[in-house]
C-alpha cells in the first residue's frame, strides 16, 4: 500500500458520485514492492473510478474488519484493518 488510508479516503473517495457497486471475487494483482494482493468483497465504484473494498474474517477468536481504496487499475492504493468488539446476542 502507499497511501495512508484516511488520507487516501479524503483525496479519492470523499465527495465522488458511486456508479456502481457489487462483489469482487480475488483477483491477483501485483502490487508496487513486487508482492501480490487479492483484493475481494463487496465493493463500491465511484465516477473517478476508484474502488472501496470492505470485507470480514475471523482470525483464530478475533473478528476483523478491512478496508482498502483501489486505484483504477484495481491495485490497493490504501488498507485500514480494525478488530471488532464481541457481542453477546
Amino acid at each position: 500500500m502507499t497511501e495512508n488510508f484516511y488520507e487516501a479516503f479524503e483525496k479519492y473517495i470523499l465527495n465522488q458520485k458511486v456508479i456502481s457497486w457489487g462483489f469482487q471475487h480475488e483477483i491477483k494483482v501485483l502490487l508496487p514492492n513486487g508482492y501480490s494482493a487479492y483484493p475481494s468483497g463487496y465493493f463500491t465504484e465511484y465516477e473517478n473510478g476508484y474502488k472501496m473494498i470492505a470485507s470480514g474474517a475471523t482470525l483464530h477468536k478475533t473478528n476483523i474488519q478491512e478496508a482498502m481504496i483501489l486505484n483504477p487499475q484495481g491495485v490497493p492504493i490504501a488498507r485500514d484493518t480494525e478488530d471488532t468488539i464481541p457481542c453477546d446476542y
